[in-house]
Formats: C-alpha cells, structure tokens, sequence
C-alpha cells in the first residue's frame, strides 16, 4: 500500500471515531444539577469580580539602611550612569596615552614579592608587548 492511501484510510478511520464520539456525546442526557451549580458559580465569580475592591493595606515606609532607600541608591546610580555618558565626550584613551602609565616601553609591572625569573614567560611577554598598533587600530576604527 503506498502512503497517500494509507494516510487517506487512517484520516477516514480517525472521522469515524470522532463523529461517533461526538454522537454519543451529544446524546447524553445532562445532569441538571451540575448545570446549576456550574452556573451559580460562574455568577458568584461574575458578582465577585464587579464588586468594587477592598482597599489593601497601605505599604510599610521603606525601611533606611546606614546607606540610605533602595530608591535613593537606585536613583544615585541612574545620576552617575548619565555622569559617566557625558563625561565619555570630554575624555577618550587613546594610544598614545597607552604608553603613559609609569613604565617604559619593554619593562613590565611585577607585583612585589615576585622576581621575574618566578613569572612564567607567556605572562612576561604578554607584560612587555607592544600594543601600540593595536591601539591606533582601534581608534582609527573608532574615528578618533
């Protein structure tokens, strides 16, 4: 049997089942009682939900910490978010500050308590490469 008719009999023997479910189901006779009840329900639900609202208790005052409402350190951050956005403008790293911080070119920062002997080599030369291409690489990509 190919598939088209198989699907065509299994959908004939599935419309059989159902409408002889429907017919049986449709036949029965409904239990008075239960329609009642089932409607008294849906009215007291109904009556329920029109009533007008009981008025909740009021919220307990936000208690203050040694830092101050949750609302007030919330709106602290918003205001230091929006500081940091405008300041953005004013200050931009670029690559030539990169050579700036303290070090020449080709030394690297050892914690102390460290000798350089004790800093695995991958370390060491990651510390000591230069980054300056890299840096005007991404300010040109920045279009500064």
């Amino acid at each position: 049997m190919d598939t088209k008719k198989f699907f065509q009999e299994i959908r004939s023997i599935i419309r059989e089942e159902i409408d002889y479910a429907l017919d049986k189901k449709l036949n029965q006779k409904s239990n008075k009682k239960d329609d009642i009840s089932a409607m008294k329900h849906g009215l007291t639900m109904y009556n329920e939900s029109q009533s007008p609202k009981k008025v909740s208790k009021p919220k307990p005052k936000q208690q203050k910490t040694e830092f101050g409402s949750i609302k007030e350190l919330l709106a602290e951050t918003k205001r230091s978010l929006q500081e940091s956005y405008e300041m953005e403008d004013e200050f931009r790293f670029t690559a030539d500050m990169a050579e700036g911080f303290g070090y020449e070119r080709g030394s690297a920062p050892i914690p102390q308590g460290f000798s350089q002997a004790e800093i695995p080599t991958e370390v060491m030369s990651a510390l000591t490469r230069d980054y300056s291409a890299l840096m005007k690489k991404i300010d040109e990509k920045k279009g500064r």
